[in-house]
């Protein structure tokens, strides 16, 4: 069942968290379900708070009908504004000017009221968890032939609370608080779903990226098995295409009798963890150093890698300095390789 809760407002300077406000709260057929009287504070959480209505005390608002030519929708305000200027004792942009339809006689029901202390009572109510959805003059609240249409709207609740209500008011929505609490969650959701759209769009790029970085890997070394099949094991590909060049330039040919493609080999059997990690080697006075990639998956156990090493006749330790740097090279005939 649709609710609708009216609240008869004390005057709009006396409005404060704890002003007792009489309530009424009425079916769609306008029948009478509930009524009572709450501190402002304590009306959310008391209330069905489906469609608040809340109507102004007697004199916080003009209520006037004027005459007016047919006019487009878009010049109706303006229309208006201009009628009633000659009438209003203070400069139009301190109000708050709302008006119903046009009839067919050509006349026209104009509300206005002080702007600043309208706005200050609907943040007031806003603040309080209340969803305003009408700020009605309280003539235009009156049942037709309402008895004594000076007094206010008091308990108990009556025929005077139940009475039919425009469907406009003084809450214009350009003007109130549940305006710009749409406009900062509209900017909010725009700017969380391009920080999404700008997260995902990163992601992308960084997988199309280390794709292109394997695709150019893998074309490297098959460049270089195929220039060089002498070559054991591409581990660096870069570097060992470079010194085999530099062999080639020199007339000795390809690298047969040095140490490097050797120890390499056995390296790359030995370290097969590595494989598709290594970012430098070097090889410098029969020592093969490698560096690893950060990230690089770690060895399941070092001391099994050692005595792995030992048995191939080679001898390997992670540099002292950088944790991601291996050393390679060959045990010394009838030592330990020192190991200690």
């Amino acid at each position: 069942m649709t609710h609708q809760v009216r609240l008869a407002l004390p005057p709009l300077s006396r409005l404060t968290p704890t002003a007792r406000i009489a309530f009424a709260v009425l079916d769609r057929r306008h029948r009478l379900l509930r009524s009572g009287e709450l501190p402002l504070e304590n009306l959310a959480a008391q209330l069905p708070l489906r469609s608040v209505h809340a109507i102004l005390h007697p004199g916080d608002a003009v209520l006037l009908e004027v005459d007016l030519p047919p006019l487009p929708a878009s010049r109706l305000q303006a229309a208006v504004e201009a009628r009633i200027e000659p009438l209003v004792l203070s400069d139009l942009d301190q109000l708050c000017i709302a008006h119903g339809p046009r009839g067919q006689d050509g006349t026209i029901q104009v509300a206005w009221a002080s702007r600043q202390p309208l706005l200050e009572a609907w943040h007031r109510l806003h603040d309080a968890g209340l969803d305003v959805r009408a700020l009605v003059p309280f003539e235009l609240a009156l049942p037709d032939n309402d008895p004594d249409p000076q007094q206010p709207l008091s308990l108990p609740a009556d025929a005077r609370w139940q009475a039919p209500l425009p469907k406009w008011s003084l809450a214009r929505a350009e003007l109130g608080p549940s305006r710009h609490a749409r406009q900062w969650r509209g900017a909010l959701g725009w700017s969380m779903a391009a920080a999404l759209v700008w997260t995902v769009g990163l992601q992308l790029h960084a997988a199309q990226l280390r794709n292109e970085v394997r695709a150019l890997q893998h074309a490297m070394e098959d460049k270089v098995r195929t220039a060089f099949p002498s070559i054991p094991a591409v581990l660096d590909p870069l570097r060992q295409a470079g010194m085999q060049v530099a062999q080639l330039r020199q007339g000795a040919g390809p690298s047969t009798d040095s140490n490097f493609p050797a120890l390499a080999l056995d390296a790359a059997r030995l370290l097969g963890f590595t494989a598709g990690q290594v970012t430098h080697l070097q090889y410098a006075h029969g020592r093969l150093s490698l560096r690893l990639a950060e990230g690089a998956s770690p060895v399941a156990n070092e001391a099994t890698l050692k005595r792995a090493a030992g048995d191939a006749g080679l001898f390997i330790e992670k540099d002292a300095d950088d944790p991601h740097v291996w050393h390679v090279r060959r045990s010394e005939p009838g030592g330990t390789g020192g190991r200690s």
